[in-house]
């Protein structure tokens, strides 16, 4: 099977959305996928809240929206990648599988 490239885009705040909004990116890591989680919108909450530790240590490769931060007054913690608006279009673009929540 070949393995594919998804990107799960978390807009939804924690309490909107609660952990098992990641459960679909942890089954496709689970299976050797390359998953990648962009939080924008107001997933960037989750840096407050705080990102399930599964998560953290499942995920390839975690970003957030830079421009959801300055929105929201907030900054990206170390070790989070930083991408733009414009980046992003590029992200999803070059995705086998794009699954928004």
């Amino acid at each position: 099977m070949r393995h594919k490239s998804f990107l799960f885009l978390q807009t939804r705040a924690p309490l909107d959305a609660g952990p098992e909004a990641f459960d679909l990116a942890l089954t496709a890591a689970a299976f050797d996928h390359d998953v990648r989680l962009v939080l924008a919108d107001e997933g960037v909450q989750w840096l407050r809240s705080g990102l399930p530790e599964l998560v953290e240590e499942a995920i390839d490769q975690i970003a957030v929206e830079q421009e959801s931060l300055a929105e929201r007054g907030m900054a990206a913690p170390s070790g989070i990648d930083l991408v733009a608006r414009e980046e992003l279009a590029v992200l999803l673009a070059g995705s086998d599988v794009v699954v928004t929540a």
